[in-house]
């Protein structure tokens, strides 16, 4: 008899749900990712068939995803406990098996929020753009940290606390190359989340796996969302870090 599949999750705002304007359809990556670990991963562990459909007795992982266009991170926390978009309801509804990992994208809406009202920081004091740029840091911190811990804290079919995190970092944009405060602040959320990860046992944080260039087919004509390649690329280079989570645990 073949064993349960093992089940992520993706939880996030447009960047999971795929959003790629100005196409109508959405791209998510979810699908890709696995494809990717049910296609390459052969640990027991993880996997006990080679098929790369997406049923659920065929594959040895299943992927599910929650994306909310246009969210903040703060709003998701706000909605955490919301029936039909919460995380928190996720967690719970997806048992039998329950969910092994959440792959946490969030914080691009925050940042263009924050930041929009900003001037540039170039041209302001020193020690007073640093404060700014300190409690900037926390408004979006905060939110993803308690994504995050709903998550550690989420007791699964063993009946212990044993849910992985993978916190993705916020990628570049646009917006970021025309305002140096947003890209300052992005690069320092995700330096906070490469140390949050780091005091943390079940959460893994992995740089975003390609730069914002205008240019780049991966990036959608409005320089924020993704093309549909660059969701595919997204999907798939997640898939080792995926990986690499399961064979740790």
């Amino acid at each position: 008899m073949a064993s349960s599949p093992k089940r992520i999750f993706c939880y996030g705002d447009s960047l999971t749900a795929g959003s790629s304007p100005p196409l109508d359809p959405l791209f998510p990556y979810g699908p890709h990712l696995e494809q990717e670990l049910n296609q390459s991963l052969q640990s027991s562990a993880l996997s006990s068939s080679s098929s790369s459909s997406s049923s659920e007795s065929e594959s040895g992982v299943v992927v599910r995803w929650r994306g909310l266009p246009g969210w903040t991170a703060s709003a998701m926390v706000e909605y955490m406990n919301d029936s039909t978009i919460g995380l928190r309801s996720a967690l719970d509804a997806i048992r039998n098996p329950s969910i092994s990992i959440v792959i946490i994208l969030a914080g691009t809406n925050d940042i263009g929020s924050i930041t929009s009202s900003m001037f540039d920081s170039r041209n302001s004091d020193l020690d007073e753009s640093n404060n700014n740029n300190m409690e900037s840091v926390k408004l979006v911190m905060d939110p993803i940290v308690r994504l995050h811990k709903t998550c550690l804290d989420c007791i699964g079919d063993s009946g212990r606390k044993d849910m992985q995190t993978l916190a993705v970092g916020i990628p570049g944009s646009a917006w970021q190359e025309r305002n140096s405060n947003a890209a300052q602040l992005c690069a320092d959320v995700n330096d906070a989340l490469r140390q949050f990860a780091a005091s943390e046992e079940r959460v893994t944080y992995t740089d975003f796996p390609f730069l914002y260039q205008s240019d780049d087919i991966k990036w959608s004509s409005d320089g924020l969302h993704l093309s549909p390649e660059g969701y595919e690329t997204l999907g798939k280079c997640l898939a080792q870090s995926v990986k690499e989570m399961c064979m740790e645990k």
